[in-house]
């Protein structure tokens, strides 16, 4: 299946107007969560990519040695990569598609799993900005209900 044969399918299928995906890119919104699609001819496949958001100063720190730890084997990530856009210093998670293995209903679940990392991903991070201005303000712990902590549990390692 080519890119636009596969993205004019999942259309159809989910009555989504406006998904073609004629210049190599598409863009869908999921639950408040943009997916840029990317057709990536070089691999015969397809990107998948959200947005995260944009790192508070330590983000070099503590969020981006758990953003390495989760990409490990990617299991952490689902098959994912966390990675930081050099254009817009944006995190954002990514997902390759297959385009000869890829489905509708492999499509969809593959979003969905995407969509479902970005918004944890999205939570850790804002739990971060709060225990940073914390830590300024002088606290001495993070507030409770840190939302990054045990991010990183993926039944194969964790932080």
């Amino acid at each position: 299946m080519v890119f636009e044969e596969l993205l004019s399918a999942f259309a159809a299928k989910y009555g989504i107007e406006g998904l073609d995906g004629a210049d190599g890119v598409a863009e869908l919104d999921v639950e408040g969560i943009r997916v840029e699609l990317l057709d990536d001819p070089q691999t015969h496949g397809m990107l998948a990519c959200a947005e995260i958001g944009h790192p508070p100063p330590d983000a070099n720190g503590a969020f981006g040695a758990m953003m390495l730890m989760a990409n490990f084997l990617l299991r952490a990530t689902e098959g994912a990569t966390l990675c930081q856009n050099p254009e817009t210093n944006a995190y954002a998670i990514v997902r390759p598609f297959q385009l000869a293995l890829t489905d509708i209903a492999s499509l969809s679940a593959g979003l969905e799993s995407l969509v479902n990392q970005a918004e944890n991903w999205r939570k850790a991070l804002a739990g971060l900005r709060v225990a940073e201005t914390a830590q300024s303000q002088g606290a001495a712990t993070l507030p409770d209900g840190d939302s990054h902590q045990g991010m990183i549990s993926s039944g194969y390692f964790h932080v």
